[in-house]
Protein backbone atom coordinates (compact mmCIF):
# COMPACT_ATOMS: atom_id res chain seq x y z
CA UNK A 1 0.00 0.00 0.00
CA UNK A 2 1.21 3.20 -1.26
CA UNK A 3 2.19 5.61 2.04
CA UNK A 4 1.21 9.30 1.77
CA UNK A 5 4.72 10.66 1.86
CA UNK A 6 5.36 8.54 -1.68
CA UNK A 7 3.02 10.57 -3.05
CA UNK A 8 3.94 13.68 -1.74
CA UNK A 9 7.14 13.01 -3.71
CA UNK A 10 5.86 14.47 -6.22
CA UNK A 11 5.20 18.04 -4.88
CA UNK A 12 8.80 18.56 -4.32
CA UNK A 13 9.12 19.14 -7.83
CA UNK A 14 8.05 21.77 -10.68
CA UNK A 15 6.25 19.33 -13.16
CA UNK A 16 3.43 18.99 -15.19
CA UNK A 17 2.09 15.22 -16.25
CA UNK A 18 3.94 13.53 -19.18
CA UNK A 19 7.32 15.42 -18.01
CA UNK A 20 9.69 12.88 -18.48
CA UNK A 21 11.89 13.12 -14.39
CA UNK A 22 15.14 11.44 -13.37
CA UNK A 23 15.87 9.81 -10.29
CA UNK A 24 18.89 12.22 -10.32
CA UNK A 25 16.55 14.96 -10.56
CA UNK A 26 14.63 13.76 -7.93
CA UNK A 27 18.00 13.26 -5.69
CA UNK A 28 19.09 16.46 -6.04
CA UNK A 29 15.67 18.68 -5.58
CA UNK A 30 14.57 16.55 -2.76
CA UNK A 31 18.09 15.59 -0.80
CA UNK A 32 17.50 11.93 -0.85
CA UNK A 33 19.56 8.80 -1.86
CA UNK A 34 18.54 6.50 -4.36
CA UNK A 35 17.69 3.69 -2.54
CA UNK A 36 14.39 5.70 -1.21
CA UNK A 37 13.87 7.36 -3.94
CA UNK A 38 13.80 4.25 -5.91
CA UNK A 39 11.41 2.42 -3.32
CA UNK A 40 8.95 5.15 -3.40
CA UNK A 41 8.96 5.24 -7.63
CA UNK A 42 8.27 2.05 -7.68
CA UNK A 43 5.47 2.12 -4.98
CA UNK A 44 3.58 4.90 -7.19
CA UNK A 45 4.12 2.87 -9.97
CA UNK A 46 1.96 0.01 -8.72
CA UNK A 47 -0.71 2.55 -7.74
CA UNK A 48 -0.31 3.76 -11.62
CA UNK A 49 0.68 7.47 -10.35
CA UNK A 50 3.62 7.17 -12.41
CA UNK A 51 5.07 5.46 -15.03
CA UNK A 52 8.81 4.30 -15.26
CA UNK A 53 10.23 3.95 -18.60
CA UNK A 54 13.47 2.27 -19.28
CA UNK A 55 16.23 4.04 -20.32
CA UNK A 56 13.91 7.35 -20.32
CA UNK A 57 13.40 8.35 -16.89
CA UNK A 58 9.76 8.48 -15.15
CA UNK A 59 6.77 10.43 -16.30
CA UNK A 60 3.80 11.46 -13.59
CA UNK A 61 0.75 9.87 -14.72
CA UNK A 62 -1.98 12.54 -16.05
CA UNK A 63 -5.49 12.66 -14.30
CA UNK A 64 -8.54 11.93 -15.94
CA UNK A 65 -12.20 13.10 -15.27
CA UNK A 66 -12.98 9.59 -14.79
CA UNK A 67 -10.81 8.69 -12.17
CA UNK A 68 -11.72 12.55 -10.11
CA UNK A 69 -15.44 10.84 -10.43
CA UNK A 70 -13.81 7.00 -9.53
CA UNK A 71 -12.29 8.69 -6.16
CA UNK A 72 -15.11 10.57 -5.03
CA UNK A 73 -17.51 8.25 -6.06
CA UNK A 74 -16.25 5.57 -3.28
CA UNK A 75 -15.58 8.28 -0.97
CA UNK A 76 -18.86 8.98 -0.75
CA UNK A 77 -20.10 5.55 -0.57
CA UNK A 78 -17.39 4.63 2.17
CA UNK A 79 -16.46 7.83 4.70
CA UNK A 80 -20.27 8.29 5.77
CA UNK A 81 -20.95 4.20 6.61
CA UNK A 82 -17.72 4.33 8.58
CA UNK A 83 -19.02 7.36 10.61
CA UNK A 84 -22.48 5.92 10.88
CA UNK A 85 -21.16 2.24 11.88
CA UNK A 86 -17.69 2.68 13.69
CA UNK A 87 -17.95 6.24 15.18
CA UNK A 88 -17.29 4.58 18.65
CA UNK A 89 -13.77 3.75 17.81
CA UNK A 90 -12.34 7.32 16.73
CA UNK A 91 -9.42 8.77 18.33
CA UNK A 92 -11.11 11.68 19.98
CA UNK A 93 -7.73 12.78 20.92
CA UNK A 94 -6.55 13.07 17.49
CA UNK A 95 -9.87 14.39 16.85
CA UNK A 96 -9.02 17.20 19.09
CA UNK A 97 -5.61 18.00 18.00
CA UNK A 98 -7.23 18.66 14.16
CA UNK A 99 -9.86 20.76 15.74
CA UNK A 100 -7.22 22.85 17.58
CA UNK A 101 -5.32 22.62 14.06
CA UNK A 102 -7.76 23.73 11.85
CA UNK A 103 -9.26 26.51 14.38
CA UNK A 104 -5.57 28.21 14.26
CA UNK A 105 -5.18 27.60 10.37
CA UNK A 106 -8.21 29.49 9.80
CA UNK A 107 -7.29 32.37 12.04
CA UNK A 108 -5.04 33.04 9.50
CA UNK A 109 -5.08 33.93 5.92
CA UNK A 110 -4.66 30.80 4.10
CA UNK A 111 -3.12 32.26 0.70
CA UNK A 112 0.65 31.31 1.06
CA UNK A 113 2.07 27.75 0.17
CA UNK A 114 2.82 26.54 3.20
CA UNK A 115 -0.45 27.25 4.91
CA UNK A 116 -2.23 25.40 1.86
CA UNK A 117 0.33 22.36 2.71
CA UNK A 118 -0.13 22.72 6.25
CA UNK A 119 -4.10 22.48 5.60
CA UNK A 120 -3.47 19.65 3.30
CA UNK A 121 -1.88 17.67 5.96
CA UNK A 122 -4.87 18.33 8.55
CA UNK A 123 -7.57 17.65 5.73
CA UNK A 124 -5.54 14.17 5.14
CA UNK A 125 -5.35 13.37 8.57
CA UNK A 126 -8.73 13.96 9.48
CA UNK A 127 -10.17 11.78 6.77
CA UNK A 128 -7.80 9.12 7.78
CA UNK A 129 -8.43 9.63 11.47
CA UNK A 130 -12.03 8.57 10.70
CA UNK A 131 -10.94 6.00 8.37
CA UNK A 132 -8.89 4.35 10.96
CA UNK A 133 -11.80 4.00 13.27
CA UNK A 134 -13.24 1.49 10.70
CA UNK A 135 -12.92 -2.15 12.19
CA UNK A 136 -13.10 -3.95 8.40
CA UNK A 137 -9.43 -4.16 7.15
CA UNK A 138 -10.38 -4.05 3.69
CA UNK A 139 -12.34 -1.22 3.69
CA UNK A 140 -8.72 0.66 5.32
CA UNK A 141 -7.01 -1.18 2.01
CA UNK A 142 -9.28 0.58 -0.17
CA UNK A 143 -9.63 3.75 1.50
CA UNK A 144 -6.03 3.98 2.05
CA UNK A 145 -5.28 4.18 -2.13
CA UNK A 146 -8.22 6.35 -2.56
CA UNK A 147 -6.52 9.08 -0.05
CA UNK A 148 -2.95 8.50 -1.79
CA UNK A 149 -5.00 9.38 -5.34
CA UNK A 150 -6.91 11.96 -3.72
CA UNK A 151 -3.19 13.47 -2.38
CA UNK A 152 -2.52 13.18 -6.05
CA UNK A 153 -5.07 15.41 -7.37
CA UNK A 154 -4.69 17.83 -4.61
CA UNK A 155 -1.02 17.90 -5.86
CA UNK A 156 -1.58 18.63 -9.98
CA UNK A 157 -4.85 20.97 -9.12
CA UNK A 158 -2.98 23.04 -6.18
CA UNK A 159 -3.26 26.56 -7.16
CA UNK A 160 -7.31 26.23 -8.21
CA UNK A 161 -8.27 24.59 -5.41
CA UNK A 162 -6.31 26.53 -2.74
CA UNK A 163 -8.86 28.98 -2.64
CA UNK A 164 -11.61 26.43 -1.99
CA UNK A 165 -9.10 25.22 1.57
CA UNK A 166 -10.81 27.96 3.69
CA UNK A 167 -14.13 26.78 3.27
CA UNK A 168 -13.17 22.96 3.59
CA UNK A 169 -11.62 23.76 7.03
CA UNK A 170 -15.10 25.30 8.44
CA UNK A 171 -16.57 21.78 6.97
CA UNK A 172 -13.91 20.17 8.64
CA UNK A 173 -14.99 22.23 12.28
CA UNK A 174 -18.71 21.63 11.53
CA UNK A 175 -18.28 17.69 10.76
CA UNK A 176 -15.93 17.50 14.09
CA UNK A 177 -18.39 18.92 16.32
CA UNK A 178 -20.83 16.87 14.96
CA UNK A 179 -18.64 13.60 15.88
CA UNK A 180 -17.63 15.28 19.35
CA UNK A 181 -21.61 15.50 20.25
CA UNK A 182 -22.02 12.14 18.62
CA UNK A 183 -25.10 13.87 16.16
CA UNK A 184 -24.68 10.69 13.77
CA UNK A 185 -27.15 11.76 11.41
CA UNK A 186 -25.62 15.50 11.26
CA UNK A 187 -21.94 14.14 10.76
CA UNK A 188 -22.75 11.34 8.06
CA UNK A 189 -25.02 14.45 6.45
CA UNK A 190 -22.32 17.05 6.81
CA UNK A 191 -19.27 14.73 5.28
CA UNK A 192 -21.15 14.13 2.17
CA UNK A 193 -21.66 17.65 1.83
CA UNK A 194 -18.16 18.16 2.64
CA UNK A 195 -17.39 15.52 -0.10
CA UNK A 196 -19.31 16.77 -2.94
CA UNK A 197 -17.71 20.49 -2.80
CA UNK A 198 -14.41 18.85 -2.54
CA UNK A 199 -15.52 16.59 -5.91
CA UNK A 200 -16.79 20.24 -6.99
CA UNK A 201 -13.56 21.80 -6.92
CA UNK A 202 -11.43 19.37 -8.43
CA UNK A 203 -13.29 18.56 -11.11
CA UNK A 204 -13.02 22.40 -11.60
CA UNK A 205 -9.39 22.86 -11.15
CA UNK A 206 -9.38 19.87 -13.42
CA UNK A 207 -11.30 21.96 -16.15
CA UNK A 208 -9.29 25.27 -15.91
Amino acid sequence: MTNSKNTYLLAEIPKNPNDILSEMMLMEEIDASRTPIREALNMLAQEQLVQIIPKKGIMVLPLTMKEIAMTFEARLLMEPYIIENYSKYIDMDKLLELEEQTNKILSSEILERKDAVIFCNIDDALHRTIADACKNKYLNMNLSQIYDQNIRIRILGEQNIRERHKVAAMEHLELINYIKNHDLPSAVASIRVHLIHSKEAAVASFLS
